[in-house]
């Protein structure tokens, strides 16, 4: 008998263990850490990234480069630690994205508006997720002083679809972000947001122009 309910909690453990590991990797999601309006042409933009998930944290290095006519492209690579079990998983996360601005803030015209297709892969224990996103964001910037430092809210929405061979079934969800990018001066700015949709997500970032 004592045989028998050994056995069952054992089942009980594991099977509490895979659905927690399940749950965890099937919302491998990223913060934007963007606005709307798009980098100048020929200017690039290099910082880190901190993004804590639920059940996992994430820290990347990024680049970001203007290509002109409101175009812009960016690449991301670092590590994701998940809690999923008594030893978290580390994976290798590597990523890009284009972002194209739709609509530019002017004196008649109160927001930006940009669209922004991006893909972010994790390598985990010798199999992949990976995450194919589309989002639309909308931005608004107020200076501050003369010399260019500026607050900059932004929001939006975003289309995410999770697959690879890590998962069991593909999985699509939709998400709503909204951040602060703070130009502390013309050169350097540092980011805060939350993303929330089929979890909550929050972050940092800093990143510097030139």
């Amino acid at each position: 008998m004592k045989w028998y309910i050994t056995a069952a909690v054992v089942m009980l453990l594991l099977l509490g263990h895979s659905a927690a590991e399940a749950k965890i990797i099937e919302t491998l999601t990223q913060n934007e850490f963007m606005t709307a309006e798009s980098i100048d042409a020929g200017m690039t933009q290099t910082g880190a990234h901190f993004t804590l998930g639920e059940g996992y944290q994430s820290f990347y290095p990024a680049f970001r480069f203007g290509a002109g006519a409101f175009v812009e492209f960016g690449l991301r690579a670092g590590v994701t630690s998940a809690d999923v079990g008594a030893k978290d998983k580390l994976a290798t996360l590597v990523g890009g994205d284009i972002k194209y601005q739709l609509v530019k803030q002017t004196e008649g015209v109160p927001v930006d508006m940009a669209v922004d297709l991006g893909f972010d892969n994790h390598f985990l224990s010798g199999k992949n997720v990976s995450e194919l996103t589309f989002s639309v964001l909308f931005s608004r910037s107020f200076p501050l002083i003369d010399r260019g430092y500026k607050l900059t809210p932004y929001g939006g929405l975003e289309l995410s679809s999770l697959y690879g061979s890590y998962l069991k079934d593909n999985e699509t969800d939709f998400y709503l972000f909204g951040g602060l990018e703070w130009k502390l001066s013309q050169k350097s700015m540092f980011y805060l947001e939350l993303k929330a949709g089929d979890n909550i997500l929050g972050g940092i970032g800093v990143r510097f122009e030139y």
